[in-house]
């Protein structure tokens, strides 16, 4: 099947054969291709239609000599991709409440200043969101992930997650939501902490951990969190925690064998040598280690 017959067939979104597919995954516009497309999935934009612009898309490459060669198709795809992008980039700055977001990576760490000179700083593989165009009417942040917040003293705003609501004037705080947990700990100040239409109020000290056994407050000694200054710390933690919480701060996937989840880990580990952080998490529980590129493996010897 000729190249350009192939490209018609998918955006059609017809059946390839394998033998079709292969040939299409070889193409030097793939890529570009399936990158519309990803893109076209996430975002669904009532005035821009996507439906039409493929069409434009299609139009163009049937106006193409056959025997063209093949880096025209190229600038063809990224013309139109270029005006799809700005497009969909459009409807977002203007529809989205919020408009302004922070991501950081395994292994970063990032300082975010808000408007009202209150300051976020980000864990790893976490992110923000929130509207700094409209700050003073829409104060509010949405979290993924983890982030120690510094608020301005009388300014106030809440923090959204998945989780839980927290509201906050004046304070200094950290919030905590990794897929079912949520964990708030409040350094200064008061926090109010909302959990499914069940509010707890925490002064200086005082921490709440939601996750699937229900809510509990506790006490803390901590002036700020520990891994502010690279450092992951446990206190007869599930070691099933511990790991998620390793996967998070080097993007690993790490895998056991004969290693039971649920037994206790009190200890540490730091954030920077991935090895050592290794080491600190199985030399107590006498356990071994292999790395292959990104995935770990932890046994009993």
């Amino acid at each position: 099947m000729k190249k350009e017959d192939l490209i018609q067939k998918w955006l059609d979104n017809e059946q390839l054969t394998k033998q079709e597919s292969e040939a299409f995954k070889k193409l030097d516009v793939y890529d570009s291709y399936v990158k519309i497309s990803e893109t076209a999935k996430k975002f669904s934009a009532p005035e821009f239609d996507v439906s039409e612009n493929m069409q434009k898309m299609n139009q163009q490459l049937k106006s193409r000599n056959t025997n063209s060669p093949s880096k025209n198709y190229l600038k063809v795809v990224l013309r139109i991709a270029a005006a799809f992008v700005i497009g969909i980039g459009l409807y977002f700055a203007f529809s989205n409440d919020y408009n302004t977001k922070v991501e950081t990576l395994a292994s970063q760490k990032t300082k975010i200043n808000l408007p009202d000179e209150s300051t976020v700083r980000l864990n790893s593989t976490s992110l923000v969101t929130y509207d700094e165009k409209n700050w003073n009417t829409k104060r509010k942040i949405h979290l993924s992930g983890e982030a120690y917040f510094n608020v301005a003293q009388g300014k106030k705003f809440d923090v959204e997650t998945s989780l839980g609501t927290i509201s906050v004037i004046g304070t200094r705080f950290n919030v905590k939501q990794r897929e079912n947990l949520l964990e708030v700990t409040c350094y200064e100040g008061v926090v109010s902490v909302t959990i499914n239409k069940e509010t707890k109020y925490l002064r200086e000290r005082d921490a709440v951990v939601y996750d699937s056994k229900g809510i509990k407050q506790l006490k803390v000694n901590d002036k700020e969190p520990k891994w502010y200054y690279n450092k992951s710390y446990f206190f007869k933690t599930p070691y099933s925690r511990v790991l998620k919480e390793l996967e998070w701060q080097y993007g690993v996937e790490i895998k056991t064998k004969n290693i039971d989840p649920s037994i206790i880990f009190t200890g540490n580990f730091v954030h920077s040598d991935i090895e050592l952080a290794l080491k600190s998490i199985t030399i107590p529980m006498r356990l071994k280690y292999v790395i292959n590129n990104k995935t770990v493996t932890l046994f009993k010897e």
